[in-house]
């Protein structure tokens, strides 16, 4: 998992005890507001992870099922950090690298409300 900071805003203040086990994503996505670095504006709840295949070179898409905003996308060894804005945890996160497609499952997220 990511951190330090992500477009700007502490990974601690995003997210707790993230985990990724195969297709199954677990742990808390914060309620955050002035996400402006994100997008102007945001709040909501947030992921942030990192991609490995992306990280060790690979192109990656990503497609958001259902997004409020930025919904798809590319990463790269450049870029390799995905951050996603979560409005349900029944919502899902397909990845593409070449021939290879995995959908990450978000079930196991727990999105805190707002305060």
């Amino acid at each position: 998992m990511p951190t330090g900071d992500v477009y700007g805003m502490n990974v601690t203040d995003l997210q707790d005890n993230i985990q990724v086990k195969g297709d199954k994503v677990s742990g808390t996505s914060k309620y955050v507001k002035n996400f402006d670095k994100f997008e102007k504006g945001a709040e909501g709840n947030f992921l942030a992870i990192e991609v490995d295949e992306a990280k060790n070179g690979d192109e990656v898409t990503f497609e958001l099922s259902d997004p409020e905003s930025k919904g798809t996308g590319t990463l790269n060894s450049n870029d390799y950090l995905l951050v996603c804005k979560i409005h349900s945890n029944t919502q899902t996160i397909t990845l593409k690298n070449g021939n290879t497609t995995k959908v990450l499952d978000l079930t196991g997220l727990t999105l805190s409300p707002a305060d």
